[in-house]
């Protein structure tokens, strides 16, 4: 995966959600979990705490955050909430079996560097998934490369076979950055999801309205709903 400076961690800490790219996305993670009270909720890839905030205002009793990245858990950990928990690990989940009642990977298949990788990740989410719970997975649409999307873009490249890697702008003003991130088929995910066990939806959500770019006419990311 993909290492953040503290720099670019600290820039990834403004990025919001209303407005930008990632709103289509949220907004399909919260129609699939719906109310998340006295619920708990596991956020791998935390980041810098963006997603376990909004887990906490869908009604989440508690939200652990698990991340890789030292700079990305720092920023995290700024935020001021006995609701939330942010852990550095490097492949094991430090949880039980059956701990979580619900699970989400916003961004963070996309720099998965390997079929091994991503079958590791979601083998260790399956673990600690209750049953009946979903594990929601926000990732890129393979069809979006070249897109000209408000906060962030690839380019064009109709050679791209999974695994490859490609570069991604981050769009944040003279805060801009260029982090590599890898390109996967949605059949990637999926033949991966289902071989652990996991029954598996997708969806491509769009948006509607005015002040957007090509969110409003080729999806940005994928959804899918992974169901232990």
């Amino acid at each position: 995966m993909y290492t953040y400076s503290d720099q670019n961690a600290e820039t990834y800490s403004k990025l919001g959600i209303t407005g930008t790219t990632y709103e289509s996305g949220f907004n399909e993670a919260r129609k699939i979990f719906g109310d998340l009270s006295g619920k708990t909720a596991l956020d791998f890839g935390s980041g810098a705490g963006r997603t376990a905030q909004l887990l906490l205002s869908m009604g989440a009793s508690r939200v652990v955050g698990v991340d890789h990245n030292q700079s990305m858990i720092d920023q995290a950990k700024k935020l001021s909430n006995p609701k939330l928990e942010f852990i550095k690990i490097e492949k094991m989940i430090p949880f039980p079996d059956n701990t979580f009642d619900v699970a989400i990977a916003a961004h963070v298949f996309v720099e998965v560097g390997s079929i091994e990788e991503m079958r590791q990740i979601s083998q260790e989410v399956h673990r600690v998934l209750k049953p009946g719970g979903s594990f929601v997975i926000i990732t890129n649409n393979s069809q979006a490369m070249g897109c000209n999307y408000i906060s962030y873009g690839y380019p064009k490249n109709d050679n791209l076979k999974s695994g490859d890697k490609m570069p991604c702008t981050i769009k944040k003003g003279k805060e801009s950055f260029v982090i590599d991130d890898y390109f996967w088929m949605e059949d990637d995910y999926r033949n991966v999801l289902e071989k652990i066990g996991f029954s598996v939806s997708m969806s491509f959500p769009l948006v509607s309205g005015n002040n957007w770019l090509d969110e409003a006419k080729i999806a940005s990311h994928v959804v899918i709903n992974a169901v232990k």
